[in-house]
């Protein structure tokens, strides 16, 4: 009967279950204590003796002096976890929640509130005897969260490229003098600077031999006077 459970249930953190579970499997300990569980959990002795070590007595792992009891060595063993799970609830929480929220991994508000309705205990702390229960009455092994490894990403830094500058040179202008006529000028020799003509000529593809040679011929008298 609903009277005959606990006023307050276990708030024990849902990684420390795992994390014990883990440790339990690789050696599991004669008595629990204060120090072995801060070691396990990296965590203060004193951290662990209030907000560990009660739940666990609770729970059925360990004994009032902290001896681990058979339960505990079940709750390690994958093939017996679900129905430990089930023996854990059903000796622990009352009917009256087992029945209203069978599934409480789908309505996590309304246990919170049955929680926190029936044992008056605040916000926080309801949300961890619902966490615990609902860990309990999922009873799958599987259900562990993952742990992904969290790797920031690091930017690829670009080397930097120097990149030459290319200076501009303008061009001397040259003059000439007024008495000098064009054809003189064509034919002196060019002081300073020289200046290159690029000329681009698109001729047909069509064209006959006779007609690239007037082209060309052209362009020789035209400009280079010739």
């Amino acid at each position: 009967m609903a009277k005959d459970k606990p006023k307050s249930f276990p708030m024990l953190p849902v990684g420390h279950w795992w994390t014990l579970r883990d440790r339990f499997k690789q050696s599991i300990p004669g008595v629990v204590t204060d120090k072995y569980l801060a070691t396990a959990l990296n965590t203060k002795p004193e951290s662990a003796r209030a907000n560990v070590l009660p739940y666990l007595k609770v729970l059925g792992l360990v004994d009032s002096e902290g001896k681990t009891q058979d339960l505990a060595k079940a709750w390690r063993d994958d093939h017996q976890y679900s129905e430990v799970c089930r023996e854990m609830r059903k000796r622990i929480y009352p009917e009256e929640l087992t029945a209203a929220v069978p599934v409480p991994s789908e309505k996590r508000d309304e246990v919170e509130r049955w929680f926190a309705n029936h044992t008056g205990a605040g916000k926080g702390a309801a949300q961890r005897m619902a966490a615990i229960y609902t860990v309990i009455s999922e009873a799958n092994v599987s259900a562990r969260p993952q742990k992904e490894a969290k790797r920031e990403a690091t930017p690829v830094r670009k080397k930097a490229v120097a990149v030459p500058k290319v200076e501009k040179k303008e061009a001397a202008a040259i003059v000439i003098p007024p008495h000098v006529t064009q054809q003189e000028t064509l034919k002196a020799p060019l002081i300073g600077p020289g200046i290159n003509i690029n000329l681009e000529i698109h001729i047909s593809s069509d064209a006959t031999p006779d007609q690239i040679d007037k082209i060309f011929e052209s362009m020789a008298k035209h400009i280079y006077r010739k």
